[in-house]
């Protein structure tokens, strides 16, 4: 891919602009933020009630559409990947909670860094395949992973500086969750993975991140703030949502062919055969 395709591909335009997100989120640590931990609460309390929403209103039924009712046993798959990666696999903390009174090292940072790496990379691959859908849901998926990538790039960069990596150490490491995002968009783009499974897997991804990483902060807030919050999530989908066109475009059946690996060609080929066979077993009799 040239430049300059790469530079107009609103896949590559809204992957861009979640991974700035995500430094933004590891800069506001740095730079301001360290021991403010409400702000991120909100944060998270709206990233939670828009991610739940369109999970569970757009991305599921789109993955419904392009893969079949099989694609449940992919939701459940991508819940308890993300599970598998943060609680079994590497260490995972909330913003906030990895403060140096928790055991560990620079080698419990870094692995850390590895399980939100893997998050990360499917957020990028989320984001290609709802584009592939063609229709809204795109913009939709884009904006769920851009209210949460802040939170996370916040996240690995506090970890990072209470491990002594220092600023510099700390916002390089929300730049290497960003960089996986990209990655995650690229490979999507080239390999054409299904677009079901993805959407899937990403579904189950995005209800573990709302209901087991992002809420849980949320309601740490006393009184009603985290509910607002929440609440704000909620309206902002069902606003967006609304004025987003539903429909699928012209171009849906191209992007269907793709993902299936058939075309109408191919059917119109079987039928002829079908016929063929037919006209000789009437020959016969």
């Amino acid at each position: 891919m040239k430049l300059s395709q790469f530079l107009h591909d609103p896949v590559y335009i809204l992957t861009v602009l979640a991974c700035l997100a995500t430094l933004l989120g590891g800069w506001l640590v740095v730079r301001f933020l360290q021991n403010r931990v409400s702000i991120m609460r909100y944060i998270s309390g709206m990233a939670a009630g828009y991610l739940v929403s369109a999970t569970i209103v757009r991305i599921m039924p789109e993955s419904l559409h392009y893969g079949g009712e099989n694609m449940v046993f992919w939701v459940l798959g991508g819940f308890l990947f993300v599970h598998v990666i943060e609680h079994g696999i590497t260490p995972h903390f909330h913003y906030g909670e990895e403060s140096s009174e928790h055991e560990g090292s620079a080698m419990t940072g870094i692995m850390a860094l590895l399980g939100l790496s893997m998050h990360s990379f499917l957020d990028g691959m989320s984001i290609t395949a709802a584009m592939h859908t063609q229709s809204a849901l795109g913009i939709l998926v884009f904006i769920g992973v851009l209210l949460h990538r802040i939170p996370e790039g916040a996240t690995i960069s506090s970890i990072f500086l209470v491990r002594g990596f220092g600023p510099r150490g700390a916002l390089i490491a929300a730049g290497i969750l960003a960089a996986t995002a990209l990655l995650g968009a690229f490979l999507q783009d080239v390999l054409r993975i299904p677009v079901g499974p993805v959407l899937a897997v990403s579904a189950g991804l995005a209800l573990y991140v709302a209901s087991a990483d992002l809420l849980p902060q949320a309601q740490k807030e006393r009184g009603w703030k985290s509910t607002a919050s929440l609440l704000a999530g909620f309206v902002l989908f069902m606003v967006t949502n609304y004025m987003l066109p539903h429909e699928h475009h012209e171009h849906q059946h191209e992007h269907d062919t793709v993902m299936t690996g058939h075309s109408e060609e191919d059917h119109r080929g079987h039928g002829h055969e079908a016929k063929t066979s037919s006209e000789s077993l009437n020959q016969v009799e």
